[in-house]
């Protein structure tokens, strides 16, 4: 045992910073969301090495979640909704939490409450893929909050020919084959629940020309992919009074925002 305290392990004080305080104002007082963002036992792998984001990478992340996730739903739901069932706390990794087989996890959920975000020091705010994959696993998370809180909608279960292709070894489906099944990324085949937050994502993030485009490509699906969007609009109107045309809109102008930020 070393015989002088860790520095940074289990509860040693941090001075507050400006960065604390922008926190604070911009997500703890009116949210009650919470950042962790310094490395801490209780948040991060004890067993897996992990390297703290840097907080110019921190602040382009805080943008994501805000702009591009938060505010779209404050403005079509309000600030009491976002208290109500929001995310509680939100722990920011610099590097990719990778596992004994080497792979990379970059967002994991725990309970509906907690969100951990990985590999932020990758974050390239000029690539629209790279920090649109992010927003995507915001709102995949977000959307199980929602059917988890509310109802998981049944008809999504009757719905003809989907059930076939739900598999746990969807790792060895391609996205482009899963498309051609009625599934807009192949890790949507993982369970019905999947398929419907997958779906959610997809409609918000990419938009519905490239949902649309989805229909146009793989015909012999587009009643399925139609199908799933009607339950999609329907669910949130009915769940949450939300007009999820309207949310979608504001989501994906958001994308745009982001990008003219960091031009």
């Amino acid at each position: 045992m070393p015989s002088a305290p860790i520095v940074g392990l289990g509860g040693t004080p941090h001075a507050i910073t400006e960065l604390d305080r922008y926190i604070h104002a911009r997500f703890v007082a009116p949210y009650n969301i919470d950042v962790v963002y310094r490395w801490d036992p209780n948040e991060a792998s004890l067993v897996r090495s992990m390297t703290p984001v840097d907080e110019n990478k921190l602040m382009d992340i805080l943008d994501i979640i805000e702009i591009g996730w938060l505010n779209p739903y404050l403005d079509v739901a309000g600030a009491e909704f976002l208290r109500k069932y929001s995310f509680s706390r939100f722990f920011i990794g610099g590097s990719g939490d990778y596992t004994t087989k080497d792979t990379k996890t970059v967002g994991v959920a725990t309970g509906g409450v907690k969100i951990a975000l990985y590999g932020i020091n990758d974050l390239d705010m000029r690539d629209e893929n790279n920090f649109s994959f992010y927003l995507y696993i915001l709102h995949h998370e977000f959307a199980h909050i929602l059917h988890q809180t509310k109802f998981f909608p049944s008809e999504w279960l009757n719905i003809p020919g989907n059930n076939q292709w739900f598999t746990s070894n969807w790792v060895q489906t391609s996205n482009s084959a899963a498309q051609g099944q009625g599934f807009v990324r192949n890790y949507a085949k993982m369970s019905a629940e999947e398929d419907f937050v997958e779906t959610i994502s997809f409609l918000l993030v990419n938009g519905q020309d490239a949902y649309d485009k989805l229909k146009l490509d793989n015909p012999a699906y587009a009643d399925i992919y139609k199908k799933k969007e009607d339950i999609v609009t329907k669910f949130y109107k009915d769940a949450v009074g939300i007009d999820f045309k309207v949310l979608q809109s504001k989501v994906h102008a958001s994308v745009q925002t982001l990008l003219s930020l960091n031009k």
